[in-house]
């Protein structure tokens, strides 16, 4: 008996170890990975397939906005290791987990997994604060598992551009309440808004100034280079001793009695109301910026991520990279965040730093109004929000470098920055009447605006929707649309143009027409108005030796951009000789004179003369560049000739006379007119020549006519001796010629008329 109950025993324990090992396994998570961000609404859950004692594996999965599952979503059994969600919340963090079943047994829940649901568009294009033409494509990255984009343009945002009337680079701004503002900058540089405009004030000193701080409207003070205080009475600015030469960077005061400093090798003072004295805050590189909430929680930012905090007791100092920290600002002990090289950013919890990286633009200054609302600046207008969770990029309406910020409310701040650039903040924005609202579907990645007004800085921002959610708006980008052409040719203050030439400006494009004047008067009082589509205008009929101004403008159906910069460029007046080179020897006796043409001109008229004073001339008339003498001039004798252009009833000035002289060659023709013959004269279809020649050689027969045109020419074999050639005339048209005959250094010429 025992020994039975002793193999049952065995038995039913090696049934239990293999019933053991044969239970269905918890499945494993494989995405999104746990604590994912940026997650599509239509998120895919997988995870790995497990094995069980039945033949079906079912999955069981729940999904849930809070982490113990009380609101979960189950969803129904599925076979496959994985399921595609639907119409998840924007900005929403979820809970997930998954259990198996192999209608034996159940697996436990796996352990859950949380993802977040992305937050809004990422939009690619155009860049930020770039130029554009009115028609601009938007591009963006693709959102799965929405119905829409929505889009919105419009000319008016938080921040606007406004004049500070310098040019000088401002480094740092102070609102001191709704009506006055200070900025400070290079070269002693201190403005002051009245609620209106910004104007000068004295600040006595020419170095350049780093930061300014108030503590009320009558008590404030600046820092700048080689240890400079300024401080201000409520009237003016004085300098103060601060008992040291190296920069001060950054200020900051708890009242107008306790005030701080920091500057370059780890320079700290401190201020107790009448005297600044040294302090140690434990650092001995460059010290850029100083913030707090009161006398026990301090902290300085400097050179390498170098800080330190103070508690009321002591300073602590940490080392948190490699990136210089430029701005500090203090939220509470545990919540502190500093701007930094390179588009770093760095946050302190109560514990140490940690470091991110948005863009890559050195962030300069830094400022909050609350614990949800704060800004970054920087490098090339680098403009960064921070909405509690995250820092993204927007859109600041300028390229040039931010160097300063200061928020006094939720409607009223400053940046300033290079070039004595100062923006004002306006609020929300988006809410001008000049809004443009679009809706683009879901496939699309791109969309191309229209007939946006020219010269206008514009501001745009995109959000993703589906039946369930609408996601935030994007951060604003900004770019502005092109003013105006720009002329290309002929370029300003051109010399000597043709009188037919092509005006030519860069392509806009978005426009459906250019409008061009032309004018002599620089003020276009009554100018030729001429249009066109495309980026260049053929203009004719100009006048000779004339200056004419010449601008163009674009238009679409949304408006006509500014006049461009106007050109100018003076027609030619005078006809440019190009050969017989001057003071040319040897010179055939039936030159062919040349010139470089004149676009425009109709015809020349040239002047052939003994006499450098053209009292007695030839006088002919070409109708190209060239002209063909057709009489034999006299041997060995100098002549001088001009040429100058024709256009209607307005000639060119005579150009500057250039001469030449004949060779002493003797011409058969004159020697015996029986050697250079052509017959029949009269011609009709053709004639035949006669001449002599001594060795055999090549020889060229042109044709010219009455007023020295080129109209046929043939290349001619000869032999020794007596040659004949036939020569085709079938081609000329009636009238009076000149037959030419040109061997080595020999012509000849006959007349012949075809009939």
């Amino acid at each position: 008996m025992k020994r039975f109950l002793s193999a049952l025993t065995i038995l039913l324990l090696i049934g239990f170890h293999a019933s053991a090992q044969l239970r269905i396994y918890t499945p494993t998570m494989k995405a999104p990975l746990n604590g994912a961000v940026d997650q599509m609404p239509n998120a895919l859950l997988n995870w790995n397939a497990v094995s069980g004692q039945g033949t079906e594996i079912l999955y069981e999965v729940q999904l849930a906005t809070l982490q113990d599952f009380s609101d979960a979503v189950t969803f129904p059994e599925i076979m496959v290791t994985a399921i595609e969600t639907s119409e998840l919340l924007f900005s929403q963090t979820y809970f997930w987990r998954v259990r198996a079943s192999d209608g034996i047994a159940t697996s436990d829940w796996s352990d859950p997994w949380s993802f977040t649901i992305l937050q809004t568009v990422n939009i690619t294009k155009p860049a930020n604060a770039s130029v554009q033409n009115p028609d601009p494509l938007l591009e963006w990255t693709k959102i799965s598992g929405i119905t829409q984009y929505e889009i919105q343009v419009d000319t008016a945002y938080s921040w606007r551009v406004e004049g500070s009337g310098q040019t000088k680079t401002l480094h740092d701004v102070f609102v001191v309440d709704d009506l006055t503002s200070y900025a400070v900058g290079a070269d002693g540089t201190i403005l002051k808004h009245d609620g209106t405009n910004w104007t000068p004030m004295t600040s006595n000193v020419t170095v350049d100034l780093f930061d300014i701080y108030f503590t009320d409207a009558n008590n404030g003070w600046v820092c700048g280079a080689d240890g400079t205080l300024l401080q201000f009475d409520g009237t003016s600015w004085n300098e103060v001793a601060s008992g040291v030469t190296k920069d001060l960077n950054g200020l900051f005061f708890l009242s107008a009695t306790e005030g701080y400093a920091v500057g370059n090798g780890g320079t700290a003072l401190q201020y107790d109301g009448s005297t600044w004295n040294s302090i140690d805050v434990g650092l001995t590189g460059d010290l850029n910026a100083i913030h707090g909430l009161d006398a026990n929680n301090l902290v300085v930012a400097g050179a390498s991520a170098k800080s330190s905090i103070f508690n009321g007791t002591s300073w602590t100092t940490y080392s948190s990279g490699n990136r210089d920290m430029l701005g500090v600002w203090m939220l509470s002990p545990n919540q502190i965040w500093a701007s930094a090289k390179a588009g770093r950013i760095y946050g302190f919890d109560g514990t140490g730093w940690t470091e991110q990286t948005v863009g890559n633009k050195d962030l300069r200054d830094v400022c909050f109004l609350d614990d949800e609302t704060g800004y970054m600046v920087g490098r090339s207008g680098s403009l960064l929000a921070y909405d509690g969770a995250i820092w993204s990029i927007v859109a600041s309406g300028t390229g040039s470098d931010l160097n300063g910020i200061y928020l006094f409310d939720e409607s009223k701040g400053y940046l300033v920055g290079n070039n004595g650039v100062v923006i004002s903040y306006q609020g929300d924005g988006f809410n001008s009447p000049y809004l443009k609202d679009y809706i683009v579907g879901a496939e699309e990645l791109s969309f191309r605006l229209s007939r946006l007004a020219f010269g206008k800085s514009h501001y745009f921002r995109m959000r993703a929707a589906h039946q369930q959610s609408v996601s935030d708006w994007s951060g604003a980008n900004s770019f502005t649309v092109v003013s105006n052409p720009v002329l290309k040719t002929p370029a300003n203050n051109t010399a000597g143009t043709v009188l037919d030439l092509n005006l030519t400006w860069e392509k806009i494009t978005g426009i459906v027409k250019y409008n061009i004047q032309l004018d002599t008067d620089p003020d276009f009082t009554d100018p030729l108005l001429f249009e066109t589509g495309v980026e260049t205008y053929e203009i004719n009929n100009l006048i000779f030796g004339t200056t004419y101004y010449w601008r163009v403008n674009a238009r679409h159906a949304g408006g006509t951009s500014d006049w461009s910069s106007a050109f100018n460029f003076t027609t030619l007046d005078c006809v440019t000789l190009n050969a017989p080179a001057n003071n040319a020897v040897d010179v055939t006796r039936l030159p062919r004179y040349e010139w470089i043409e004149i676009l425009g001109a109709e015809k020349y008229m040239v002047e052939v003369d003994k006499s450098p004073d053209f009292t007695n001339p030839e006088v002919h008339i070409a109708e190209s560049h060239m002209f063909q003498q057709v009489y034999l001039l006299e041997k060995e004798v100098s002549y001088f000739w001009r040429v100058r252009a024709i256009q209607g009833l307005d000639t060119t000035s005579w150009c500057s006379a250039w001469s030449f002289t004949t060779k002493g060659e003797t011409s058969i023709g004159e020697q015996n007119g029986n050697e250079f013959k052509i017959y029949p004269n009269p011609a009709t279809d053709q004639f035949q020549v006669y001449f002599e020649a001594g060795t055999s050689r090549n020889a060229t027969l042109e044709v010219y006519n009455m007023i020295g045109s080129k109209v046929h020419q043939v290349s001619l074999a000869i032999r020794p001796g007596q040659n004949s050639e036939v020569v085709d005339i079938s081609g000329i048209k009636s009238g009076m010629y000149f037959i030419k005959l040109l061997m080595k250094d020999k012509a000849y010429t006959k007349r012949l008329i075809i009939e």
